[in-house]
C-alpha cells in the first residue's frame, strides 16, 4: 500500500499547484486592471502562460486522481483475492465475489450465475449495493446478454442498453428499463463455468472500459476460487451421502443379525442410542461418536461365524460350545479389520465382553487395558438385556437392574462408567 499512499500524496501536491496557479492568475487579473488605469500594460503572454499552466496542472490532477482510483481498486482486488482463495466455503466465496464487484463498479445490482451439471445457468448469488440478498422476484435481467456471454465466452459492456443497437430487439431491456450493463464470463481452463452480471437501471454510463478490464481480470481469479469451493462442496456432499449409505448398510447388517439370533426386537437400536448418549456424557464428540455408534450397531457381528446349531440352541451349551461362542468377538475383529473405515469402531465388537477384573474374554484384559468404548457399551448391553423379556425369564424392574449394576461395579464394570450411567436421566428406560 506504500505506492498507493505515495500516489495520493502526488495528487494532493498537484491540486495545491493548480490552486496556486489559479490564485496567481486571479491576482494578476486584479493587478492588470490597477496597472491599466496607470497606463502600464502587462504582456498578454503572461496570462496565456498562466492559463496554460493551470489547465495542464488540472489535467494532471484528473489523471492522477484516476490513477489513485485505479490503484485503490487493484489493491481491493488483491485483498479480496486473498480472501476468496483462502476459503473453501462456497457461500462465503460467492458473496465476497459479488460484494466486491458491486463495490468496485458502483453497480446497482449484481448477479452471479453458475452452470449446473446439465450446462444450464442458475442464479447462485444476487446482491444489491447495501450488500443485501435480492429476492427471486427481483431477478430481472437481460437473459439474451447473459446467454450471449455464456455461449461466446466474451464480455459485454453497454453504457446505455436503451440506445444500444445490439439490443433494440430485446424485450427484457425495454421492459426492465435496463441501462448500464456489464457482463463477464467465468472461465476455468478455457471453459465457461458461469458469469457475473452487473447493472444500473437508473444511470447511463455507469461502467467504463476500465471497469470491464478490472472485472475481467478479477473474474479469472474468481472463477478458479469458485470452482475450488464448488468441488470441495460437492466432495463434502458426496462424503455425507456415502456415509449415510454406509450407515444404512450397517443398520441392515445389524437388523439381519438380530433376526437370525432371534434377539429381542429393537435391542440393537436401543443399545446403540443409549451407548451414544452415555459416550457423549463421558466426553466423546464428533467423529468419535460416529465410531461408537457403528461399533454398537455391529457389537455382535461376530456371531455370523457361529453355527445355527449353537447360536439357536434352546438348551444349555456344552463347555465346548461355550468356548466356540466366546470366539464371536474374535470373528468380529477378523471380519471388520480389513474394512479400513470400520477399524476405529472395532473396540466394541472386539472387547465388549472383557471385564474390569480381567475375567472376561477374549483377551482377559483388565481395568483400563479395556478400551473405554467397550467399557461403556458393556454396561448398556447388560442393562438392556435385563430390562427386556426373554423366553426364559421376565424383564427385571429398573431398581433391581440398578442394584445389580452397582453390585458388579469394580468386578464386571468400570466403577466410573457405572456412576456416569446411573446419573443419566433414562426417562422411560429407567
Amino acid at each position: 500500500m506504500q505506492d498507493f499512499h505515495a500516489n495520493n500524496s502526488n495528487t494532493d501536491q498537484l491540486r495545491e499547484i493548480h490552486q496556486l496557479a489559479v490564485s496567481l492568475n486571479n491576482m494578476l487579473e486584479l493587478q492588470r486592471e490597477t496597472l491599466a488605469r496607470r497606463g502600464v500594460l502587462l504582456p498578454r503572454e503572461i496570462f496565456h502562460g498562466l492559463a496554460h499552466l493551470s489547465n495542464s496542472v488540472k489535467f494532471l490532477v484528473k489523471n492522477s486522481a484516476e490513477q489513485d482510483q485505479e490503484l485503490e481498486r487493484l489493491y481491493a482486488l488483491v485483498d479480496v483475492s486473498k480472501v476468496i482463495n483462502s476459503s473453501l466455503d462456497l457461500t462465503t466465496v460467492l458473496n465476497e465475489v459479488m460484494d466486491t464487484i458491486i463495490s468496485l463498479t458502483g453497480a446497482e445490482r449484481g448477479f452471479l450465475m453458475l452452470s449446473n451439471l446439465q450446462g444450464v445457468l442458475e442464479f447462485r448469488v444476487a446482491r444489491n449495493m447495501a450488500r443485501g440478498t435480492l429476492e427471486e422476484e427481483e431477478f430481472k435481467i437481460s437473459s439474451t446478454i447473459a446467454y450471449r456471454v455464456a455461449e461466446q465466452g466474451e464480455p459485454v459492456l453497454t453504457t446505455n442498453a436503451q440506445e444500444d443497437p445490439r439490443f433494440f430487439s430485446q424485450h427484457s431491456v425495454a421492459i426492465y428499463n435496463l441501462r448500464s450493463i456489464l457482463c463477464v464470463p467465468l472461465k476455468v481452463k478455457g471453459l465457461v463455468t458461469g458469469l457475473i452480471y452487473a447493472d444500473n437501471r437508473i444511470r447511463s454510463g455507469a461502467f467504463t472500459q476500465r471497469d470491464l478490464h478490472i472485472l475481467t481480470a478479477f473474474a479469472n481469479q474468481a472463477a478458479v476460487a469458485i470452482e475450488n469451493a464448488r468441488l470441495f462442496h460437492d466432495l463434502q456432499r458426496s462424503n455425507f451421502e456415502l456415509a449415510q449409505a454406509y450407515d444404512v448398510t450397517l443398520e441392515g447388517w445389524a437388523r439381519a443379525l438380530e433376526l437370525r439370533d432371534q434377539e429381542t426386537e429393537g435391542h440393537t437400536r436401543r443399545v446403540t442410542e443409549l451407548t451414544v448418549r452415555l459416550a457423549r456424557e463421558m466426553g466423546y464428540e464428533g467423529e468419535e461418536l460416529n465410531h461408537i455408534r457403528r461399533g454398537a450397531l455391529l457389537h455382535d457381528i461376530g456371531k455370523m461365524g457361529i453355527p445355527d446349531r449353537i447360536l439357536l440352541k434352546p438348551d444349555k451349551l456344552t463347555p465346548e460350545e461355550q468356548e466356540l461362542m466366546k470366539k464371536h468377538p474374535v470373528y468380529a475383529y477378523e471380519m471388520l479389520y480389513p474394512i479400513e473405515k470400520l477399524r476405529p469402531a472395532l473396540d466394541i465388537p472386539h472387547r465388549h465382553h472383557e471385564k474390569w477384573d480381567g475375567s472376561g474374554y477374549p483377551g482377559g484384559l483388565r481395568e483400563k487395558e479395556i478400551p473405554l468404548a467397550a467399557r461403556i457399551f458393556a454396561i448398556v448391553d447388560v442393562w438392556d438385556a435385563l430390562r427386556s423379556d426373554r423366553p426364559y425369564r421376565a424383564s427385571w424392574p429398573s431398581e433391581k437392574v440398578r442394584a445389580h449394576l452397582l453390585s458388579q461395579s469394580g468386578t464386571h464394570f468400570d466403577p466410573r462408567v457405572v456412576s456416569a450411567f446411573l446419573e443419566m436421566d433414562l426417562g422411560e428406560l429407567g
